[in-house]
């Protein structure tokens, strides 16, 4: 008997668990915990993010703002270059090519795409219009050979494609075959356009699955934002003074109401004012009679350890260095490296850049806006560049080096050219005087005196 009702016992908890499994599979987890499918929902997590979620964070968010700002600066820092070969190219001489692809490619250009790479970062993708002097609807394909007249940029939230090309045959099945911008005019009105891809040159990732730069660290800003508000309506309300007043059981209402001459159901509104009154000013008399007034407070927790949790969570989600992200530089060998790092970080998405720019260049080339030509390349300076002081203190160092030697009787461990290379000098085309003609040069001097 007891072994039957084992038996019956574990087949019905078997089928509780495959029923509690069938449920799982038919409603998603939201959030990461298995256990809990409404674990997000509860701590405030939206399931999906969307466009309009990211923009706010950046729109109203400091760390999420800071994060967006401090990663575009310093990739942005100066303009590229786009040169005609490969990056071996040492020639400093400016080809025709060159000259003529600056024309598009200037400073005003570059800034217009760092813009587009920023609300890149924020939603995912972002779209450069061409606005092309052929004098078409935005709707029709480019006429060829025209030229540019200028770009413009459009957040991921005001482009979206509005017609897929479905065509098995097409070049370009799966792709858009029609843009719709939602253009906002100066005098505050909007109206929606159809723009032909010819016209689009897509920044990032327009696809469902796309992860945006903002995405992976969402959750720990909205906990950043919990603890900034928490910790700051605690603080306000501690600071707003709410007071507690309390009677004594012999107390005459009816008695201190004729005092103020009000009835008993509106003695709390004289205390109401009474307490406004004691909150506004710095002098004030209250008049009791026969009770006593106590502050309410609580304790209002250090906030630090938690928001200091979650901000190591949103650096590691954007990778940027804390120190770097918040702009709190303390410790000098930590901040050095930590810049270092994000220096490395920076040059690293540089090269991503590139591969865009040329990209953005062989549209231009395709629509015969600039020359085609055989090969190019994106160059870009080093952020982890050396500074001039540290050149002159690696070159300072070097000579000390050579001194010590030359005082044990070895031969120097830098030549002059070395040095000066290091200094950040360029070295003399000229050859160094020889033996001889130091020499002469001396005896010239001897008899001169």
């Amino acid at each position: 008997m007891t072994d039957q009702l084992t038996l019956a016992v574990n087949h019905a908890l078997n089928d509780a668990r495959m029923a509690r499994a069938r449920m799982g599979l038919m409603a998603p987890t939201m959030g990461l915990d298995n256990k809990r499918h409404s674990a997000w929902c509860e701590y405030g997590f939206p399931e999906q993010v969307t466009y309009e979620n990211l923009y706010a964070l950046y729109r109203r968010g400091g760390i999420a703002h800071g994060a967006v700002e401090k990663l575009v600066g310093k990739c942005w820092q100066t303009n590229p270059e786009i040169i005609e070969g490969d990056d071996a190219d040492e020639s400093e001489n400016e080809t025709a090519w060159e000259n003529k692809s600056k024309q598009v490619f200037n400073n005003r250009f570059w800034r217009s795409f760092a813009e587009a790479d920023r609300r890149r970062l924020v939603g995912r993708y972002a779209g450069i219009l061409l606005h092309v002097r052929d004098e078409k609807d935005w709707n029709l394909p480019v006429t060829k050979g025209r030229g540019l007249q200028k770009i413009s940029v459009a957040w991921a939230g005001s482009l979206t494609v509005s017609e897929w090309d479905t065509g098995l045959n097409s070049n370009t099945y799966g792709q858009p075959k029609m843009w719709q911008y939602a253009e906002r005019l100066p005098n505050g009105s909007s109206r929606r356009v159809n723009i032909h891809p010819d016209r689009v040159f897509i920044l990032g990732d327009y696809s469902d699955d796309a992860i945006g730069f903002l995405e992976p660290a969402y959750n720990a800003f909205v906990s950043l934002e919990k603890v900034e508000g928490g910790s700051g309506e605690s603080f306000l309300k501690n600071a707003a003074r709410q007071l507690a007043l309390s009677f004594d059981k012999e107390i005459n209402f009816a008695s201190l109401a004729s005092m103020y001459n009000v009835s008993v159901d509106e003695l709390q509104d004289r205390f109401n004012d009474a307490a406004r009154e004691m909150n506004r000013g710095n002098d004030v008399l209250l008049s009791l009679q026969g009770a006593s007034v106590t502050s309410l407070v609580s304790p209002v927790s250090d906030p630090s350890p938690t928001y200091d949790v979650n901000l190591q969570t949103a650096a590691a989600g954007v990778d940027i260095p804390t120190r770097i992200l918040v702009g709190n530089q303390q410790a000098e060998r930590s901040s050095t490296e930590d810049q270092k790092y994000f220096n490395a970080r920076c040059q690293s998405r540089r090269i991503d850049l590139a591969f865009e720019i040329e990209d953005f260049c062989d549209k231009l080339i395709d629509l015969q806006i600039i020359d085609p030509v055989s090969q190019k390349v994106v160059i870009w300076d080093d952020l982890n560049e050396q500074t001039g002081t540290e050149k002159l203190t690696n070159a300072k160092t070097m000579g000390e080096i050579n001194q010590t030697m030359q005082g044990s009787g070895d031969e120097p461990a830098f030549t002059r050219e070395e040095i000066r290379t290091a200094a950040g000098y360029d070295n003399d085309d000229e050859e160094p005087l020889g033996e001889e003609d130091g020499d002469e040069e001396d005896e010239a001097t001897d008899s001169a005196a």
